[in-house]
């Protein structure tokens, strides 16, 4: 199941659009994950406003946040899949920002930058954006461009069938994991942990968003259920590759 792809479900979003979600095919039968989430970092309430409702229109679940810093925080909490950046933000702006989610992550990032200022446009390529498009934007245009960076993380996951950590080499299309040149088994379970934390790997993810990836919602049962796993799966794997960030969750070390 290493791979997931983007498929529309009949679930209806706020405003009646067909909710996207991460599922696919593996070893261990079919699986559903969560909506595919976007982190909104704009400053400008009304264009918060528009925004969101043109995303959730889309299907997507939209967490907002009003300056880079509360945006750099709503990362380390809500792991998203997609960050659509404005530019300039007080706090911290978007091209510190996107440096600094750079440094811990690869999602796809979209800069909103204002018409005709090539110059922020350039500065946030550089410092690591993946995308840009000017405001004011047509929904279907925004729509069209995170669909394009969402399909563009999916084939480069699935092109790579080997990641490494440390001494831990995982094959995601095959559901085999090595450390140090002895295969370790794990349960279907442990597996979808440890691809909960390679897909996010350096950001903090909570027990609650553990429970959604892997167990398919929050609401599975109780939170020690995901304690309880990772200690079976650090005990196979290692205790130095995933760390307890005391009162928020876990993490995975990035090498």
């Amino acid at each position: 199941m290493g791979v997931f792809t983007l498929l529309g479900v009949r679930r209806v979003g706020p405003l009646g659009g067909v909710v996207l979600v991460r599922c696919g095919w593996g070893r261990y039968g079919f699986a559903m994950a969560d909506p595919i989430q976007i982190l909104l970092a704009e400053d400008d309430v009304d264009l918060q406003v528009t925004t969101r409702l043109v995303l959730e229109k889309f299907g997507y679940s939209v967490v907002v946040a009003g300056d880079g810093q509360k945006a750099l925080d709503a990362f380390t909490i809500n792991a998203p899949d997609l960050l659509l950046v404005d530019v300039m933000m007080p706090v911290m702006d978007g091209i510190s920002l996107t440096r600094a989610i750079r440094a811990r992550s690869d999602v796809p990032i979209i800069m909103l930058t204002a018409r005709d200022l090539s110059y922020d446009q350039v500065m946030g390529l550089e410092a690591g954006a993946d995308d840009y498009i000017t405001k004011p934007f047509n929904g279907e245009v925004l729509n069209a461009r995170i669909q394009a960076l969402l399909r563009r993380a999916r084939h480069s996951a699935e092109a790579v069938d080997e990641v490494r950590v440390g001494d831990l080499a995982i094959d995601r299309i095959g559901w085999t994991v090595n450390k140090a040149g002895a295969d370790v088994e794990l349960s279907a379970t442990e597996f979808r942990l440890l691809e909960a934390f390679l897909d996010h790997r350096g950001a903090v993810l909570s027990r609650t968003q553990l429970l959604d990836r892997v167990w398919g919602s929050a609401d599975w049962g109780d939170e020690r259920v995901v304690d309880v796993n990772i200690q079976r799966l650090r005990a196979k794997i290692g205790n130095e590759l995933i760390t307890t960030v005391r009162g928020a969750g876990y993490k995975m070390v990035r090498e």
